[in-house]
Parts: structure tokens; sequence; C-alpha cells
């Protein structure tokens, strides 16, 4: 009976099948003597995610792009569980919508990993405050680049929220084949808004971590402002509104 609850518990608190198996506790070993059991051929080697898509496919469940986050350090695979993108749509935009509510909400809880970085990822941060700017680029290091960003958040205490809308997020694909996310929205010291923010993100899948996407470069503006009428939007900010004209799809 224990183990019905606990299987009805995972059931009742997981999105969807595949958050179930991406959990760490199914492994690569349990994915693979599933379909062994079943007879499904299967070439060596093989990731856990090509596990998972064998099982989804002989489950004939459809499984939309997702973007998943994948550490490969010392050949250990740890997959963080994310929410897929819409069967209807597997649009640029649609991608940026799902990237931005993912980056912020690891932001407003411990950080992002170094692990959802490329080794040569770049990171530009703008802090505007009254009619000081103080710059800080990180580069060739996704450790310093996580820890300055947690360290811009913990010592301004500040919490991100996006604007989800069209107005302000929007994906765009730059003349190199990177995926360009544009977000912007505001900035909030417990409940009170104490500015806006903009941010660029260049975004493309790593071969060699399970063609998960990573950052390859970003740039994030924060701006210090004691009053915010609504919602900022891309195209009020120069940073984001020059990449408006890049082709979205």
């Amino acid at each position: 009976m224990a183990n019905m609850d606990a299987i009805k518990a995972i059931l009742k608190h997981s999105p969807d099948t595949l958050s179930i198996l991406r959990r760490k506790s199914v492994t690569r070993e349990v994915l693979f003597s599933y379909l062994d059991e079943k007879d499904i051929v299967m070439k060596a080697p093989i990731t856990k995610n090509e596990l998972i898509d064998k099982i989804m496919e002989f489950w004939n469940i459809k499984r939309a792009d997702v973007i998943t986050t994948v550490s490969c350090r010392n050949n250990e695979e740890t997959i963080s569980e994310t929410k897929p993108l819409r069967e209807d749509s597997n649009s640029i935009s649609a991608l940026a919508e799902q990237f931005a509510g993912w980056f912020y909400s690891l932001m407003n809880d411990e950080g992002v990993g170094p692990e959802n970085f490329y080794p040569d990822a770049k990171m530009k941060i703008n802090l505007h405050s009254n009619n000081d700017c103080d710059t800080t680029v990180v580069e060739d290091d996704p450790d310093g680049l996580a820890q300055q960003l947690l360290r811009i958040k913990l010592q301004h205490g500040i919490f991100f929220n996006p604007n989800v809308s069209k107005e302000g997020t929007q994906g765009r694909m730059d003349p190199h084949g990177l995926v360009v996310v544009l977000v912007c929205g505001t900035l909030h010291v417990q409940k009170t808004c104490v500015g806006v923010f903009e941010q660029v993100f260049s975004l493309a899948r790593d071969p060699f971590c399970d063609n998960n996407w990573k950052i390859k470069n970003s740039e994030l503006n924060l701006r210090s402002k004691s009053a915010v009428m609504g919602q900022p939007r891309l195209c009020d900010s120069e940073l984001t509104s020059n990449l408006l004209s890049l082709p979205s799809s």
C-alpha cells in the first residue's frame, strides 16, 4: 500500500510523463532494462535522453521540443525537469517565452548554474543608477559568470518579473544561426518595484550534451527607477529594439 501511495503522489505532482522519466531516480539502467524487456532495438552507446525518446515512441506519446539543462561534467548527467513547448507551436517565439520563464525562475530561486553556459560564454552586465553606469564583463568562465549573476541578485535583493507578453519577450534568428531571445521586465525588492531590466541571450544547441540549449552570450541592463508606469516593452530599449529587425524564423 505504501508503494502505491508513493506512486500516486508522484503521478499527482508530475506535470507529464516526460518529467517522470527525467527524474534522477529513473536511471539510464532502469530505462535500458525496460526497453530490453520489451525487445526494443537499441544501438550502444545510448544516452538517457535517447532512451526516453525510445520509450515515448513505444508508448506513442509525442515528445515536443524542450529546453533542458544538462551538466556533463565528469561524465555525470543531471537533467533538470522543464516544461515542454506547446505541441501546436515549434516557433522561436514559443521557445523564447519558455526560456524566459525557465531562466528567471532559476534567477529568483537559487540562481542559474554554470552548466547552462558554454565554456567560452560571455556576459555583459550594465547597472544603471541615476546618471552612472557600472559595467561588468565576464567571459570564458561559466562558474564566474553564474556567481556574478547570483552576487548581483543577492547584493541588491532583486526579484525579476519578465514581461512574457509579445511586447516583452520575443525570439529571433541571428545571421550566424543562433537563437536570440529578447526579454524585458520589472525589478522588485520585496513588494516594491525599483526599476526595469532588458536582457538579450544568444542560444545554441550543444552537440556534446545531448543537443540541449545553452547560453552562448548575453547582455543584461539593470535600470534603477523610482516610478515605473506599466510593463516595459522591447521597442522602448535601445538594447532590444535594434534586434527586433532580425528574422523570427
